[in-house]
């Protein structure tokens, strides 16, 4: 009988509490402990997490920025960004460069008279929002496809000046709302796919992690915004 010759080692939460209540002598028996167990480790995950950076939560991410996009969410488990830099050139031995981009507060961002200048990005904003999404606010009064840039809703007036939607399964950024109408709409965020949506959708807003850059990409290059994150520690599941 041919083997591969490679074994998976990855415990569950029971079998962790398991093999700690064996090696104090005693034996996991009922529904009751396993609680416990479950809450004392989510206790001493947030202990661990309020004492500071844990090199284990502290990782790389990257954002390719599009011509005319300020807003870009981050994953929703982000705490903070750490570091970042805008990445020209990238992938070539020859021109890639890591060039400062400074991090401004929202108040500083405010300020700015013309938000939609287009340059390369110096200045970005960290929005710490929770990733929930709200009860349905409105819906569609007309019907969109897959690449529509302009989308029409019953009524806008819950709706932020600029923000993120969520139709269906998509994730959508408007730029701004005139009346009921959202445009500069950028379909398929936050890692979701275009799809064409329905009069009569319903229509959710999205408190998305993100970060704003100034100027507004413009499209004279690529550019990458890196950044290392700090990461939530992950609390573990109801059992």
């Amino acid at each position: 009988m041919a083997t591969s010759g490679n074994a998976t080692f990855n415990l569950d939460l029971t079998e962790v509490v398991e093999e700690a209540y064996e090696r104090t002598g005693s034996e996991l028996r009922t529904g009751y402990d396993l609680r416990t167990a479950r809450r004392s480790l989510n206790l001493l995950f947030a202990d661990w997490a309020n004492r500071g950076v844990n090199m284990w939560t502290f990782e790389q991410g990257s954002i390719t920025l599009v011509p005319g996009l300020p807003t870009y969410p981050v994953p929703l488990d982000t705490v903070d960004l750490l570091e970042h830099v805008i990445r020209t050139g990238e992938g070539s031995v020859a021109t890639q460069a890591d060039l400062t981009i400074t991090r401004i507060s929202v108040s500083t961002y405010a300020t700015i008279p013309n938000k939609l200048q287009q340059a390369r990005p110096i200045q970005m904003w960290f929005q710490r929002l929770d990733g929930s999404t709200t009860a349905s606010i409105t819906t569609l009064s007309a019907t969109i496809t897959a690449t529509a840039t302009t989308i029409t809703v019953a009524s806008a007036a819950n709706l932020a000046s600029a923000g993120f939607i969520l139709i269906g399964t998509e994730t959508i950024y408007y730029g701004y709302a005139t009346g009921n109408t959202l445009s500069n709409c950028v379909r398929a965020q936050n890692g979701t796919t275009a799809a064409a949506h329905t009069s009569g959708d319903a229509v959710y807003t999205q408190n998305l992690p993100s970060v704003t850059v100034w100027p507004t990409p413009d499209d004279s290059q690529t550019y990458t915004l890196v950044y290392w994150r700090m990461r939530a520690l992950t609390m573990l599941a109801a059992v």
